[in-house]
């Protein structure tokens, strides 16, 4: 599919620690990952689409079993280009398959989550709704465990399930939280300059 004509974001190589991030963005996620202590891998495999398509994801995160795509905080480019990330949550029922539109942000929330969603659903209806929007937060127990979490649900419940972590889960029922060391990532993402 052509990117949309309005796109006139330029990606910027950017370089952290030993790895060169196709863009700012994606090296602000690295940043955000390494500050929270999580394993992630970047571009770690070229996988075969039932499309025929060949598909590169920019992170595996292991320790979440999600494989994260990121693309600009920009609903046109988002739809234009998440064919492939949906098509991968398609071919394999159960993996997680998660769209970051722009760099960690917890305000507004920006993560998409596609293993829920059939293919055939429009991309239009799941940005649509502000609910299938999700930030990490940290768990308020267990050290080294996240969430996400949907805070834009009318009338109910935000959506919140664990993802995993280098941490050790232990049986609690309470919701995650902003806490100091996910407020440090978030702002350690935000903070990181190149010349």
């Amino acid at each position: 599919m052509a990117l949309p004509p309005e796109r006139d974001i330029q990606s910027i190589e950017t370089i952290v620690g030993d790895t060169r991030y196709r863009s700012r963005t994606e090296a602000r996620w690295a940043i955000f990952f390494e500050t929270l202590g999580v394993d992630f891998a970047y571009e770690p495999e070229r996988i075969k689409l039932s499309s025929g398509e060949s598909y590169l994801p920019d992170f595996h995160l292991p320790q979440f079993k999600a494989y994260l795509e990121i693309k600009a905080d920009n609903d046109a480019i988002v739809t234009a280009e998440c064919a492939r990330a949906r098509r991968l949550a398609a071919d394999r029922p159960g993996q997680r398959v998660w769209l970051a539109a722009g760099a960690p942000s917890f305000d507004p929330p920006n993560i998409l989550t596609f293993e829920q969603w059939p293919i055939e659903v429009p991309i239009a209806d799941i940005l649509a709704d502000p609910e299938n929007r999700y930030h990490f937060l940290q768990d308020r127990r267990d050290d080294g465990l996240y969430w996400l979490q949907a805070n834009a649900v009318g009338g109910g419940f935000r959506q919140t399930f664990l993802v995993g972590g280098p941490g050790v889960e232990t049986d609690h029922l309470r919701e995650p939280l902003m806490l100091p060391h996910i407020a440090s990532a978030y702002a350690a993402a935000a903070a990181a300059r190149w010349d």
